[in-house]
């Protein structure tokens, strides 16, 4: 949803820089990804748009926001996977809960397998390519946000070995 919630002047380089943006957004919602800001930059870099540098990557960030406060940019179109809200469900009768409960049923496709499948990507900023795929392959995926914690290594090392 693009909506104008304050009116900005933007440098006739900055306004091809956002139809660039929304190009590529565009591009990826059509294949059924959805894109953080993080992966928009990369994209921009890989194209040879933008350099790949701190500075640059945070003037895409102020460009992208005022984007979207001035209606140029989808606030749906980029999201932000690292910062969500947590909290209990509910359901307004038990029908509903019996109804939620039976569309996330399903059985693991990967029990009799030889192998156990995980995929860890590096960056959070591939999650939401990475994962799509792995949710139609029924195999656990998680993002290493550029190392893997202690923590995370000893808890992946107990569920391998129960594997």
């Amino acid at each position: 949803m693009k909506i104008c919630n304050r009116e900005i002047k933007f440098r006739r380089e900055n306004l091809a820089l956002i139809h660039k943006v929304n190009g590529i957004i565009d591009e990826y919602i059509s294949r059924g990804y959805s894109l953080s800001l993080r992966q928009v930059y990369y994209q921009l870099v890989a194209r040879d748009i933008i350099p790949n540098t701190e500075r640059s990557y945070k003037n895409l960030g102020t460009l992208v926001s005022d984007a979207r406060i001035s209606g140029l940019i989808d606030w749906d179109a980029i999201e932000d996977r690292t910062r969500n809200l947590k909290g209990n469900s509910h359901w307004n009768t038990p029908g509903d809960i019996m109804y939620s409960a039976a569309s996330s049923f399903a059985y693991d496709k990967w029990v009799d397998q030889d192998y156990h499948v995980e995929v860890w990507v590096e960056k959070d900023a591939l999650v939401g390519v990475v994962g799509t795929i792995c949710d139609q392959l029924d195999i656990s995926y998680f993002s290493c946000r550029g190392y893997v914690s202690q923590t995370e290594m000893w808890v992946a090392a107990q569920r391998l070995v129960r594997k």
